[in-house]
């Protein structure tokens, strides 16, 4: 089975700079972190891996160049490529030039599945999937927390929608957008593969490959109109450790009431 897993990375909530003259972040010196749902994605992936190493898995992303190192740790962590979308001309794709750019390098691609993420931390539209589908003519399905079945012809899946439980059965090449109530884990890469060089499973592509007209990449080929972007910082709560007895329990008593809570 060829399976591959679209993934982004996302600004860490906690380390990100904002531009306010651009209104927007900036990814570039913004602390950069592997996105929850797409993350399960390729933790799949690299479970059907384990249980038969025939099963092919890339990961591909769209991001600065930056992301050179992360997207190179997923072959030292098992895969078999990763590609780097990269491309100055991209900044400002909303999720539909986004989808158009990853469908264009999909096409040159053999696949049985495509994995990503449902949701994102910075977006929650949901789209890049059920998007990339309907460019590719492939079938799709969203909010999957399972998946029970899959081979090259078909996938078995149990997704959440509109507060139901569906159970589904798919033909494949599929799409399949994922969320991180999946709870599967990541592994790290071993200490012997960090330096390891691989650079021969790894492709740096931008739009002299891709081709993709300029009129549909870039904030020209993008529909979406930001009216305003707000940015929301947390406020630092303090913390405060309790004995576990009789006063540690009344205090934690106290403070549920306090706010509410009991």
């Amino acid at each position: 089975m060829r399976i591959i897993c679209l993934v982004k990375y996302v600004p860490d909530t906690e380390k990100f700079e904002y531009d306010y003259k651009t209104d927007k972040i900036n990814r570039d010196t913004s602390r950069l972190i592997l996105n929850p749902d797409d993350k399960n994605a390729v933790a799949w992936a690299m479970q059907q891996k384990k249980r038969d190493p025939s099963t092919y898995v890339e990961v591909v992303t769209m991001g600065p160049l930056k992301l050179e190192e992360p997207m190179k740790d997923f072959v030292r962590l098992g895969a078999d490529y990763g590609v780097l979308i990269s491309d100055r001309r991209y900044a400002g794709s909303d999720s539909l030039a986004t989808a158009r750019i990853l469908s264009s390098y999909l096409r040159q691609r053999e696949y049985d599945l495509l994995l990503t993420g449902t949701h994102t931390l910075d977006g929650g539209t949901g789209h890049i999937g059920p998007q990339i589908a309907e460019a590719l003519g492939l079938n799709q399905f969203s909010n999957i927390f399972t998946i029970n079945e899959a081979n090259r012809d078909f996938v078995v899946v149990e997704a959440l929608q509109e507060e139901k439980t569906y159970r589904v059965k798919l033909k494949n090449p599929s799409v399949l957008s994922v969320t991180h109530q999946m709870n599967l884990r990541l592994g790290f890469v071993r200490y012997e593969n960090i330096e390891s060089n691989v650079d021969e499973q790894f492709a740096l592509v931008d739009n002299g490959v891709l081709r993709v007209p300029m009129a549909q990449i870039g904030g020209n080929g993008s529909p979406t109109k930001v009216k305003k972007n707000m940015v929301i910082k947390r406020e630092q709560v303090e913390h405060k450790v309790v004995q576990v007895n009789d006063e540690g329990i009344d205090q934690v008593i106290h403070f549920l009431k306090e706010k509410g809570y009991l």
